[in-house]
């Protein structure tokens, strides 16, 4: 029966550890994958992962037509006998750097099909798109390249001439090179100061917010633990930042700091916390401070209501034996409340800080990481690197150093956490 039970119990957990593995390790394997390559959306010969040379095939055959048809249309009469023979010898050497790389019947007839597709405006299958060639046949087809632009070079600076040239230079366009860089990346971005700075910008943000959310949120726990009459509607008030969503609160406190029309830019500027209003969101120091306040604001409330279930697990009795041994309530907090409740401070701060530390909507719609990257933080940083740069590589690495650094965090809040619980299983 022993073996049956536990053979039950691993058919039962089976499923979970199979949506963890396809949910969170595969996705991570793949962008780890993806962080040793250099992947760059916008060129066109970095837009996904090659170990090889190759060839697109759709782009050779839309420059060599672009080419030949220029050729074709030169007026050659124009030309004197030094340049007709330079675009002669073009014309020969444009079958021979073909023939260097299309120098298979399997080659050939792909080549054609992608001109079909093309003449008929149909789409190009990768399969077609993408043809893997050896370094040797790459050096024989640059070869030629070069010959060709040198050529081209020595032909006059006309509007025909120079529309040729340029179409020549994209004769380089077609390979794709293999972008494995391995570790490159990370050693590049673990001496990237910009990185740095955004790591520093994090933990302060981090671990100021999570400080003045603890404080708070210890203070409103023990008012709505306590004041029992008022308990379900003063939740229901103090959650109410919590339940806003987060885009939708950065952008009404992106209001009330606006130096035009925001009340507590005005505010503060009349009281003499800042020289003008517009000093709010536009001064490095001031940007960081009004997003942690913004953030105080509304994550103050889950830390709340985490500590009040905590609060609620602590014996009245322990409460009503201090006070017949004359404990006061600093005394009793200090003494009962406190220790009893650190499991649950510790699993707030987890939560909390690891959510503080992945900071980016916040932020990002109050300043967008400015000014000057003042507020940027490692995952605003990694978005503008992702999306607005299109260099999918070093995103990836970046994602995987934020990944580390989470799990770092993990770490050594389970292992504090780990201690707590079991030194409370023991008394």
């Amino acid at each position: 029966m022993g073996r049956k039970e536990k053979l039950f119990g691993y058919l039962f957990l089976l499923p979970a550890v199979l949506i963890f593995v396809f949910v969170a390790v595969i996705p991570l394997i793949q962008v780890f994958v993806f962080s040793l390559f250099d992947i760059q959306l916008n060129n066109p010969t970095k837009s996904e992962v090659s170990l090889s040379y190759k060839i697109d095939v759709e782009n050779y055959a839309n420059t060599i037509f672009t080419v030949s048809s220029i050729i074709d249309g030169i007026n050659i009469e124009s030309l004197n006998d030094s340049q007709k023979k330079t675009i002669a010898r073009i014309k020969s050497l444009l079958p021979m750097m073909e023939k260097s790389i299309f120098n298979t019947k399997a080659r050939i007839d792909r080549l054609n099909k992608v001109n079909h597709l093309l003449n008929n405006f149909q789409p190009v299958d990768s399969k077609l798109k993408y043809l893997p060639v050896a370094a040797k046949e790459i050096n024989q087809y640059n070869a030629y390249v070069d010959k060709i632009i040198n050529l081209t070079n020595s032909l006059p600076n006309t509007q025909e001439m120079n529309d040729l040239k340029q179409a020549i230079l994209a004769f380089d366009q077609v390979i794709v090179k293999p972008n494995f860089v391995g570790l490159q990346n990370y050693c590049y971005y673990l001496k990237d100061s910009r990185l740095l700075s955004a790591v520093k910008n994090t933990l302060l943000f981090t671990v100021v917010t999570v400080f003045f959310e603890l404080m708070f949120g210890l203070m409103l726990a023990v008012v709505m633990h306590k004041v029992a009459s008022l308990k379900n509607v003063f939740k229901s008030i103090v959650l109410m930042p919590w339940a806003i969503p987060t885009v939708i609160s950065a952008l009404m406190w992106k209001f009330m700091y606006d130096g035009q029309v925001g009340i507590l830019a005005k505010f503060f500027a009349d009281i003499g916390l800042i020289k003008s209003p517009a000093d709010l969101l536009s001064s490095t120091t001031n940007a960081m401070i009004a997003a942690m306040t913004a953030d105080i604001w509304k994550t103050t409330p889950y830390i709340a209501i985490l500590l009040v279930a905590g609060l609620q697990t602590i014996p009245e009795s322990l409460y009503e034996a201090a006070k017949v041994d004359g404990a006061n309530a600093v005394y009793q907090f200090f003494r009962i409340t406190l220790p009893m409740l650190k499991p649950t401070i510790l699993v707030a701060l987890l939560f909390r800080t690891l959510d503080a530390f992945r900071v980016f909507d916040l932020i990002y719609v109050l300043t967008g990481g400015g000014p000057a990257n003042s507020t940027e933080t490692v995952s605003i940083y990694t978005y503008k690197t992702l999306f607005n740069q299109l260099d999918f590589g070093s995103g990836s690495t970046l994602a995987v150093l934020i990944f580390i650094m989470v799990t770092i965090i993990s770490f050594i809040y389970i292992k504090i956490l780990g201690a707590e619980v079991f030194s409370h299983q023991k008394r």
